[in-house]
């Protein structure tokens, strides 16, 4: 298990102080003039019986996650849907984990339903033990629990092995406009989960941008993950067109995403991030059974693409695409929840 922190590839000074100035003007506005409440805890609920919208779904193990100043990205669209419903995003509120109330929901997913996705509207990293606790019962009705997180706090060493040994997969969203500290976080988790026995995921959160600098970064960022020979994952950031932010892309790179407008790039680096990202696979997926990329079947990776992101080459060809059905979804923000 690696002791000290990864170099940070390709860091910018310049070009990152121009992406924190694009981002606080992006969220300026995010949240509305009237007083925000804190929301009320909710029971955590897996697939469509828990009144989720897909079956490959669990809620969150907390209301909130960010405050205004620091949503990620500028766009993120749990954070706008919670602002404009009068929530305040950045109070965190744990809710119930009810071991019964799970396993009612697990036992009734469809048998085929063989992984369960957390990391919607929050972020598992806010509270790793109870990460633990979902990933066990999820275990426990013979699922794997694939967490897609920002990993804001580290892992546990005893909360790490337990994760490990519930078969839960790791799935770290990187970016090329990530803090420094940011990335030597995430990139440490990635590389502390697979030293004690997991797999690890990093998910580069990817765009065509217009300064070069950060286009470098982020070519930098593949090339530190391919080097960790580690399995990775690409999505495609999706930036409204009226925010300040979508400054940072290359507007004649992009495309427009059907249905929200928002411009993105599609897939970039679809031959060294061969991973589908967790939207795009079947239900039948079970977790990645590799934790080196080395050691990928590439021919069973395309198998489980069922609603791949695009690749940048069909975006660029014109015309308004859509992204997977499963991706983007956020829960209703309503008084009493």
């Amino acid at each position: 298990m690696p002791t000290d922190p990864p170099a940070v590839p390709g860091h910018d000074p310049e070009a990152l102080r121009e992406v924190r100035a694009l981002v606080a003007r992006s969220t300026a506005g995010m949240a509305p003039v009237r007083p925000l409440r804190a929301p009320e805890p909710v029971v955590v609920r897996a697939g469509r019986r828990g009144g989720l919208p897909f079956d490959g779904l669990t809620s969150d193990l907390h209301l909130g996650c960010l405050p205004v100043t620091q949503v990620c990205y500028g766009g993120c669209f749990a954070a706008r849907t919670a602002f404009g419903a009068g929530f305040d995003f950045g109070v965190r509120v744990r809710n119930h984990l009810d071991a019964d109330v799970l396993r009612a929901d697990l036992a009734a997913l469809p048998a085929g339903q063989r992984f369960l996705r957390n990391g919607w509207n929050s972020d598992a990293s806010w509270d790793w033990r109870g990460a633990r606790e979902l990933a066990d019962l999820v275990r426990e009705s013979g699922r794997c629990t694939v967490f897609v997180t920002k990993h804001f706090h580290p892992i546990p060493p005893d909360v790490l092995a337990g994760l490990v040994a519930a078969g839960a997969e790791l799935r770290v969203s990187v970016s090329a406009l990530d803090t420094p500290g940011q990335l030597r976080q995430r990139l440490g988790g990635l590389l502390s989960y697979r030293g004690a026995g997991g797999v690890a995921v990093p998910v580069v959160m990817s765009s065509r941008y217009a300064d070069e600098r950060l286009g470098r970064r982020q070519d930098a960022l593949v090339d530190w993950i391919t080097g960790h020979d580690l399995p990775g994952a690409e999505n495609s950031l999706r930036f409204p067109p009226h925010l300040p932010v979508a400054a940072l892309l290359d507007h004649d790179r992009v495309g427009v995403l059907d249905g929200s407008g928002d411009l993105w790039a599609g897939r970039l680096y679809g031959e060294r991030l061969p991973v589908p990202t967790i939207t795009a696979v079947p239900g039948g997926y079970a977790g990645l059974p590799w934790r080196h990329l080395s050691e990928v079947d590439r021919d069973l990776l395309a198998s489980w693409a069922v609603d791949p992101v695009r690749a940048h080459e069909e975006v660029v060809a014109g015309g308004r695409l859509a992204k997977p059905e499963q991706c983007g979804v956020s829960r209703a923000w309503s008084p009493g929840t």
